[in-house]
């Protein structure tokens, strides 16, 4: 007696398998890019001693963790994308069975047909259930990079000026004398 998931896999045939894989590949790049992306925000917010350590924090953080993740994003945006895009290769592939059967003759047997059905809906739900949830994700992912960008950047200027300010009192100081 098969498992309900058993019995979902074989009623959608090789592209609900090929549905599966994709759907591993998007939500392991998801993850992975999530934990880069927070890995990128605790290495800018570290606290630099000087403003040429927090220049350099900053910098390094901008040019190798942050590409990294801005590198990722359309390649996830191409991986979400082609989920329906593949379920909907599998509705047309169990439609194709479906009117096999029905053009087989009045005998057809409504086990074909009832086969051809089951893997047009059940890739066609695939694809869905896979990318609406991941275009959601990513979405989310868009906007923590943004607003990481931008709270770098804040970062770094309050930095700066307050590291710099001391300098400045110094200076005036000294001319007042």
């Amino acid at each position: 007696m098969k498992t309900a998931i058993q019995q979902t896999l074989h009623e959608g045939g090789i592209t609900l398998y090929a549905l599966l894989a994709l759907a591993i590949a998007i939500y392991a790049t998801l993850y992975g890019v999530w934990r880069h992306l927070a890995a990128s925000r605790k290495l800018a917010f570290s606290d630099g001693a000087s403003p040429a350590e927090t220049h350099r924090q900053y910098a390094a953080c901008e040019l190798d963790e942050m590409a990294w993740v801005e590198r990722r994003l359309p390649f996830l945006a191409i991986l979400i994308s082609t989920a329906p895009l593949l379920g909907l290769l599998g509705t047309v592939a169990g439609m194709l069975i479906t009117f096999s059967g029905m053009a087989s003759g009045s005998n057809a047997p409504l086990d074909t047909i009832s086969t051809g059905i089951s893997r047009a809906l059940v890739t066609t739900q695939a694809g869905l259930v896979i990318a609406i949830p991941a275009a959601f994700l990513l979405a989310l992912l868009k906007r923590r990079a943004e607003t990481t960008h931008l709270e770098m950047q804040r970062q770094l200027h309050t930095q700066l000026a307050a590291n710099s300010q001391p300098s400045l009192k110094t200076e005036t100081l000294h001319l007042a004398n």
